[in-house]
């Protein structure tokens, strides 16, 4: 019963051990300095309605349009650090430069605060890529999908244009939904569950086979074991009288005198088990003649 008991102790402080050291690791993921990067892309943003007897002008800066496309550009701060003054440049490169082109751009901070985003540097198009170039004030740390800084495109074009963001000293990654510390936790607080649950049907698991298999185990094999203890008793027996240490004796009370000492014995052990012990041995005591070889 110790030895089981031991082997599971050991078994859930492994289990625990392991899990601190997965979420140690989470911490120190967390520490990493990158920047998600989320592009939303729509080609058909603005069309223009067409009514036969009425007439609608859609203008950009005094220009007549059809349609426009909306591309957005979000910089989320999944990082454990809130940063200050961070110089961002953004490459807008399109697969054809001849059939996308920027219309309109703005460019807002964390909760639409234009006031955070400061353009030093007009929109430049080399002939291949759009590209700009902010001062962001503050990019706080998020811990949901709240970006920290939004660059907005309309664009004339059908094509999906390749994004490069470069934030000065920190790194970035494509977005995703689980690299946000809201998920992790959720995911976290889902894993402890989990792993509550487990150790929970462990228990379970583990007390019903003591306190009902146990004692059915016990009942089902008691004829095994009385034929095994006398067979232990015959063996005794046979060294007895091969070292001829009780030469007085007949079979008969060689018989009765090794099932008398060997049933003392188990006495002596079974007085010494807990209430739960017995239990799981099916309540059975033991009996002199479980040892008694003979007829």
């Amino acid at each position: 019963m110790a030895d089981i008991w031991k082997n599971l102790i050991i078994a859930i402080i492994s289990f625990l051990l392991a899990f601190i050291g997965q979420y140690y690791y989470y911490q120190k993921q967390l520490e990493i300095k990158k920047f998600d990067i989320h592009e939303e892309f729509d080609p058909s943003f603005i069309a223009k309605p067409k009514f036969p007897n009425s007439t609608i002008e859609f203008k950009v800066d005094g220009d007549d349009k059809d349609k426009a496309g909306k591309l957005n550009v979000s910089l989320i701060n999944y990082t454990s650090n809130s940063y200050k003054d961070i110089p961002v440049k953004i490459k807008v490169t399109p697969g054809n430069p001849n059939q996308f082109k920027v219309i309109a751009y703005s460019a807002v901070g964390e909760q639409e605060i234009a006031d955070l985003v400061a353009e030093d540097k007009k929109m430049v198009f080399d002939g291949t890529s759009y590209n700009f170039s902010y001062l962001v004030e503050t990019i706080n740390r998020e811990e949901k999908n709240d970006y920290a800084m939004q660059l907005r495109l309309l664009f004339e074009g059908s094509e999906r244009p390749e994004i490069d963001v470069v934030a000065k000293g920190v790194g970035t990654r494509k977005y995703d939904a689980s690299n946000s510390p809201y998920q992790k936790s959720a995911t976290l607080k889902a894993a402890w569950i989990s792993i509550g649950l487990f150790l929970l049907f462990i228990a379970v698991v583990f007390v019903a086979t003591l306190l009902v298999i146990g004692p059915l185990i016990s009942v089902a094999t008691k004829k095994w074991d009385v034929r095994n203890n006398q067979k232990y008793a015959s063996e005794i027996i046979e060294a007895i009288k091969t070292e001829n240490l009780q030469p007085e004796m007949t079979d008969s009370e060689l018989s009765e005198y090794v099932a008398k000492m060997l049933y003392r014995r188990k006495v002596i052990w079974w007085q010494q088990k807990t209430l739960l012990n017995k239990w799981t041995l099916g309540l059975i005591a033991p009996r002199p003649d479980e040892y008694l070889v003979g007829d």
